[in-house]
């Protein structure tokens, strides 16, 4: 039997008191998976993210980390939790050198332990180290991404959380980035992760949910949704190939 390491349940969140993003959303992320959240744009995915992560407020539901309750814990105290969360955006600090990111990300860590943390992630991401005096605004986007990966993988969390890792990047380094989760996954990190690109997101993940309208609508094995035609209608607006198909996607239910 699998071992939950996050259980959201019935999360509904907002940026304003009374109008939620996140309705009712339910998800589950067993040891040593990768979780993929798919769903149209507006859907809510990187509302929801953000709330597990306490950048959201939540206005009812539960988010367990291990069995513990951090429905409320401050979004600062999440990575001394287990909890680490890479946004899609404003990720690095720009003007500081790549060491110095890493070095500001081992705060949480006994002064011994850093060093060696450091060059673990420098083995981990071989251009960190090329470019360890270089300033991260400096960086390519995928060199960017790698320090983010970095930073948030340096204090051993239970979970790593990702907001859309491959935005903005070329095809090469969108292959990287999803080389590179597949190679944390083996580690031994749980991922939970949002992704625009579907596609790539399904060949590497364990299981998938599709969001749509803020609540969880449909989900699976990672490997089978990419040809499921409930899939094509939730996340690519495609008409439902038969009636009884429309019924479930009605109802909420599962094909």
């Amino acid at each position: 039997m699998s071992e939950t390491v996050l259980d959201v349940g019935d999360l509904e969140a907002g940026y304003e008191p009374g109008v939620p993003i996140v309705r009712g959303a339910s998800i589950t992320v067993n040891k040593g998976e990768i979780v993929v959240v798919l769903g149209p744009n507006g859907a809510g995915k990187s509302s929801l993210i953000k709330a597990i992560a306490g950048l959201v407020p939540i206005s009812r539901g539960k988010v367990l980390l291990d069995g513990k309750d951090i429905t409320a814990a401050p979004a600062h105290t999440m990575v001394r939790l287990g909890l680490a969360f890479v946004p899609q955006t404003e990720n690095v600090f720009p003007r500081m050198s790549v060491e110095d990111n890493l070095k500001v990300a081992c705060g949480i860590l006994e002064r011994r332990q850093s060093p060696a943390r450091i060059e673990e992630m420098y083995a981990a991401f071989p251009d960190l180290l090329r470019q360890r005096r270089t300033p991260a605004g400096n960086l390519s986007g995928g060199q960017r991404q790698m320090l983010a990966i970095a930073r948030a993988l340096i204090v051993h969390p239970k979970v790593l959380v990702l907001d859309e890792p491959s935005a903005g990047l070329s095809p090469k380094f969108v292959s990287m980035v999803f080389e590179m989760l597949s190679a944390i996954r083996k580690s031994g990190v749980t991922i939970l992760l949002v992704e625009q690109n579907a596609k790539a997101a399904l060949a590497i993940g364990d299981r998938a949910y599709v969001l749509v309208e803020g609540k969880e609508r449909h989900e699976g094995v990672a490997s089978t949704l990419w040809d499921d035609p409930v899939v094509a209608e939730l996340y690519l607006g495609q008409r439902p190939l038969h009636r009884d198909s429309a019924r479930r996607t009605e109802t909420g239910g599962a094909a």
